[in-house]
């Protein structure tokens, strides 16, 4: 059973946290056959965090967990913050299998989606 965790950084602004949390639930609605679960979790400042997010997953008995990193880029937690956590994840639950997508801001219809997005 496989999960799919969508990983925002996390705002002091609670209407900013509630747009991850309403994106979860629209991509869960998209992917009911692709993912069992369909969650979100905080890097920083909001809650839930990643491994918060993980171990409840991980009750809910899901072997595969995918982190979809909804960054921009490729900065620090990118490349060093989020594989830490997710090594610690690996440590705490060994039967769980941990993928981590690469961030949105590298997918390639980003180029096409910013020329639409202009026209708005």
């Amino acid at each position: 059973m496989n999960a799919l965790i969508i990983l925002a950084h996390g705002s002091r602004r609670k209407e900013s946290n509630l747009e991850i949390k309403k994106l979860a639930e629209k991509v869960k609605t998209l992917a009911e056959s692709d993912y069992s679960v369909v969650d979100y979790a905080y890097l920083e400042i909001a809650e839930p965090n990643l491994l918060y997010c993980i171990d409840k997953t991980v009750e809910k008995g899901m072997t595969e967990i995918t982190v979809l990193p909804y960054f921009l880029n490729s900065g620090i937690h990118v490349e060093r913050d989020i594989p830490a956590i997710i090594e610690t994840a690996t440590e705490k639950h060994p039967d769980c299998k941990f993928k981590v997508s690469s961030c949105i801001g590298m997918s390639e219809e980003m180029p096409a989606m910013i020329l639409e997005r202009a026209k708005l």
